[in-house]
């Protein structure tokens, strides 16, 4: 009993000193909003999927209630390509060598 009290301790001051030696807000990363733009569609509706093509940069977004995939160009914040016809989208990928 005595030496899982002094254990239970031991981790207690342990996880004590590692948080006040690395607070979670060094560790966390904050988002920020970069740009703000229209896309097409029907408004409030839901963009469930993103993907960044960051050498080319391009977004991939995945409009649900549209059924569609647009291509954004993340220099010009304006949609080069919409893809149609994409219903119950359950992600989105970028592959440069296809």
């Amino acid at each position: 009993m005595k030496n899982s009290l002094c254990s239970l301790r031991l981790r207690t001051y342990t996880l004590l000193l590692f948080s006040v030696l690395f607070p979670s807000s060094a560790f966390a990363q904050t988002l920020k909003e970069m740009a703000k733009f229209d896309l097409p569609g029907p408004g409030g509706k839901r963009f469930d999927y993103l993907t960044i093509d960051e050498g080319d940069h391009y977004l991939i977004s995945a409009h649900l209630a549209a059924e569609q995939t647009y291509l954004i160009d993340l220099r010009t914040n304006k949609v080069i390509a919409t893809v149609v016809d994409t219903p119950s989208v359950e992600g989105v990928e970028y592959v440069p060598e296809l």
